[in-house]
């Protein structure tokens, strides 16, 4: 089984890297139903802007969808708390079967950074050897919404972290 995994990020009370798994022979249908959840004139979902009322809306019809996420969490500072993020999904990405990777770009020199920690992380085996991986902005790519949310969700306290469990497939700490 093969998967496609989606990055995004949050950093408040702690640093997590939120990345949703999904199944490529739901893509299609998931980005459709992520779609429709916006508002008129929204080019993208992202939590911070969101209402309460509507966090909730959305956080309930996420966890309809296929998709799972997967947790990983440091209270170091970045970089090192992304490195080792990061590190660690790479490695989880070859149990996955993971087969594609998409991280939230974030326009600066950490995109590039990246790129050199999967190639490098693919040239030592820590990595799948084919796996594909891009750099795409949240406007661009509706899956990044759900690691948006479950990160949100997860560091914002019990009753948001509880809305998003039915998501949460798993979550590691890695220092």
């Amino acid at each position: 089984m093969s998967v496609h995994i989606f990055v995004d990020e949050s950093q408040r009370v702690r640093y997590i890297i939120c990345a949703a798994v999904i199944s490529p022979k739901d893509l299609q249908v998931v980005r459709s139903e992520l779609r429709s959840l916006r508002l008129p004139r929204q080019s993208r979902l992202h939590f911070v802007n969101e209402s309460p009322k509507r966090r909730r809306c959305l956080l309930d019809a996420m966890s309809e969808l296929p998709v799972r996420a997967r947790l990983y969490i440091s209270f170091e500072k970045e970089p090192i708390a992304r490195q080792r993020a990061m590190k660690a999904l790479l490695i989880d990405m070859m149990s996955l079967g993971g087969q594609r990777l998409v991280i939230e770009c974030r326009e600066s020199s950490q995109d590039e950074q990246e790129r050199r920690l999967i190639a490098g992380a693919m040239r030592q085996g820590a990595a799948p050897v084919d796996l594909q991986y891009s750099h795409l902005r949240a406007r661009e790519e509706p899956l990044l919404w759900v690691s948006d949310a479950v990160a949100w969700a997860y560091d914002s306290g019990q009753q948001w972290r509880s809305r998003a469990e039915l998501m949460i497939a798993h979550v590691k700490n890695v220092g």
